[in-house]
């Protein structure tokens, strides 16, 4: 079922939050747009703001209630003026559909993709595993925002819409898996998410003068590694609240250092990555190895076009690293 207390989730310039009543007019005069009615699949064949208010306040607020149904607002992030809406619908524990329509005046800006985005963040937060969405053959537009968010088409088939016509569309999806669950293997390593007992190999890595030298930092204290550790409990997802991946890279089970991985810009689905490995299991290749393994996932799951890396000058064994997996840039 659907969590609404996840709710509201920010992606740069748009925001995924339950509809309010003072959207009933934008949300009204949004549904008599040509392109609305034709593809948005609207279930009743008018709306006025008085209508809206009514479904607002009736099944609108019964879904989110009962996690069965979110009709939510697409918002202007700055402004939180309503500039489309959302709906997750057929939900059950680990699946529902996604639909969309935006508003003609602010269409071209990006809402719609980054709506998706926020809409499997949504699904992903609830414990949901899949979202599936359906669009006409004509509508392209929608197809290359599916697709840019990560859904896969799936197949070519007759189908009722939620507007209960019966109509030719592609079925797309896209897998929810979260991260926090996983471990990632290579060859001779194992990258997990980070736990409790974390605390003293971090400090005892941190703490190194010659370490931290290259992190532009002082040597951890306890109380730092407490700190950074709470921080990094929470990085399990780049499309979670944090918008960040913190694994431990693990040797024959012991930790031997870090990896991270984390969006800097939602919009374009660009991120960064950074590593830290402890100086005595260094020329190895394991920086290398677990590198290339978060690279992987930055990419072909998180559907990523862009990864970089940021290193001090001085720090011969990462660039090393940076020279070894990604393209080295001036």
């Amino acid at each position: 079922m659907l969590d609404a207390t996840t709710l509201p989730i920010t992606s740069e310039n748009t925001r995924l939050r339950p509809l309010s009543e003072l959207d009933a007019d934008a949300y009204a005069a949004g549904t008599k747009d040509e392109a609305v009615r034709r593809f948005g699949h609207l279930p009743e064949s008018d709306y006025t703001p008085e209508s809206v208010r009514r479904m607002i306040r009736d099944e609108v607020a019964e879904g989110l209630s009962s996690g069965t149904l979110a009709v939510l607002a697409l918002a202007d992030a700055e402004t939180d003026r309503f500039v489309g809406s959302l709906v997750l619908f057929d939900v059950s524990s680990e699946v529902a559909e996604v639909g969309f329509w935006i508003h003609p005046d602010a269409r071209g800006a990006g809402h719609a993709r980054r709506g998706l985005e926020l809409a499997s963040r949504f699904a992903r937060n609830s414990g949901l595993r899949t979202l599936t969405a359906r669009t006409l053959l004509e509508n392209k537009a929608s197809q290359r925002c599916l697709t840019t968010a990560g859904f896969h088409e799936i197949e070519r088939a007759v189908g009722t819409t939620p507007a209960g016509q019966r109509e030719e569309l592609f079925h797309y999806r896209r897998d929810l898996k979260p991260t926090a669950q996983w471990s990632l293997a290579t060859e001779r390593l194992r990258l997990r998410p980070h736990n409790a007992d974390d605390a003293e190999w971090l400090h005892e890595l941190y703490s190194r003068p010659d370490v931290a030298r290259y992190l532009l930092d002082e040597p951890w204290t306890a109380e730092v590694t407490h700190d950074k550790l709470t921080e990094r409990l929470a990085k399990t997802d780049i499309d979670g609240k944090t918008g960040a991946l913190a694994l431990v890279i693990e040797h024959d089970g012991v930790p031997i250092g870090d990896v991270a991985l984390w969006l800097t810009n939602h919009e374009h689905r660009q991120g960064e990555i950074g590593w830290v490995l402890d100086p005595d299991h260094g020329g190895q290749g394991f920086a290398s190895e677990a590198v290339r393994a978060v690279l992987a996932l930055g990419f072909d799951h998180y559907r990523l076009h862009r990864i970089t890396a940021e290193m001090d000058a001085r720090n011969s064994a990462s660039a090393a690293v940076a020279r070894c997996v990604l393209t080295v840039r001036p």
